[in-house]
């Protein structure tokens, strides 16, 4: 199974600080990830380099448990995790935020490959499927942060 990487953006009507707070919030991802059953963070609060993230996500129709460990916190301007060895994947996400006008640009990167029996997907299928996910969360996320403006 090849490497599959994808990156997309989207300019959102509010302050930088507002978005990154809603996005750091664990417990408001599933407001904005279509995909998500559960999110959880130990520890628990505020974020910082080491914190790990646990996730349930819908891929492909079956339930997906993968976890990462925050590799990267810059508050305000980039979040990079990577998955754990025990994760359906193996994965590096990216998170960058930037004033531009009067809103913020997010701008949202995978690079990752399944493991185990999944890595038999095609990775054309797991293209379109990361693809499909990260356009979908990224108008929810437009969207909910904009309505509450």
């Amino acid at each position: 199974m090849a490497t599959v990487r994808h990156s997309d953006s989207i300019f959102i009507q509010r302050a930088v600080a507002d978005v990154f707070a809603y996005m750091d919030d664990v417990r408001l991802e599933h407001e904005w990830q279509p995909n998500l059953r559960d999110a959880e963070q130990e520890p628990p609060g505020a974020a910082a380099v080491g914190t790990r993230r646990h996730y349930v996500t819908d891929f492909m129709g079956r339930p997906v448990k993968n976890s990462y460990e925050v590799k990267t916190y810059e508050r305000n301007q980039r979040v990079v995790l990577e998955s754990m060895p025990d994760s359906t994947v193996t994965a590096t996400n990216e998170v960058l935020w930037a004033s531009e006008g009067t809103g913020t640009r997010v701008t949202m990167s995978v690079e990752g490959k399944l493991k185990g029996v999944s890595r038999f997907v095609p990775g054309a299928v797991l293209e379109a499927a990361f693809r499909d996910q990260m356009k979908k969360s990224l108008s929810l996320l437009k969207q909910r942060l904009e309505s509450e403006a």
